[in-house]
């Protein structure tokens, strides 16, 4: 199979899968280094897609970048995003090392547009006092929260779901990166092939 890319895009990876879904992932990453891709990789597993792609983007439009606020603007990088896609019914994730925003928000960690099957998640400030071990954590939790969205899933008010949201790095390590059984039960509707890895077991009564 042949690729055409973007000037802006270089292929970094793809693996398929035996897979009894025809879920495809196409993943954008920026700044982000190959472990770390390798953690989004290993977390879009759960989701049991059929194929992952991966392409490192060299940069991102100047034209979403806030120089008041010296950050970029969330719905504008992601209808970007959605001009890269190669694959109609894919899943456009993107994973980038840089602080983003959405008003009225002062920050956001990632933002899911379900109408266009498209998320992204912002790692910048995710990597703020953290070992590499709670950045890896972290980064998980985060691409599981966002491609739930995509798939329909709203916020939890369990706190220790995934799906709950995240208003500070408190709330995202506070969380479990698997969702409570309510959650997982919506998503296996949608997704039925999605890995049971993602249900969090019941609490323990003390």
């Amino acid at each position: 199979m042949s690729y055409q890319f973007s000037d802006i895009t270089q292929l970094f990876s793809e693996e398929t899968f035996n897979s009894c879904s025809n879920l495809i992932f196409e993943v954008f990453t920026h700044g982000i280094d190959p472990e770390s891709t390798e953690v989004v990789v290993k977390t879009l597993r759960f989701f049991s897609p059929r194929k992952i792609e991966v392409r490192v983007l060299k940069e991102i439009p100047e034209t979403s970048y806030n120089l008041v606020r010296h950050q970029y603007n969330g719905f504008s990088v992601a209808k970007w995003l959605n001009t890269l896609r190669s694959m109609k019914d894919s899943v456009v994730l993107g994973v980038m090392n840089v602080d983003a925003y959405v008003d009225p928000l002062n920050f956001i960690f990632g933002l899911a547009l379900p109408e266009l099957n498209l998320a992204t998640v912002y790692v910048a400030r995710l990597k703020i006092n953290a070992t590499k071990s709670e950045f890896v954590v972290r980064i998980r939790k985060e691409v599981v929260h966002e491609v739930g969205h995509v798939f329909g899933l709203r916020h939890c008010q369990d706190k220790s779901c995934v799906m709950s949201f995240s208003n500070s790095l408190a709330d995202v390590d506070r969380k479990d990166f698997r969702m409570c059984s309510t959650h997982y039960l919506e998503l296996k509707n949608r997704v039925p092939c999605v890995s049971d890895e993602l249900l969090r077991p019941p609490k323990t009564r003390t």
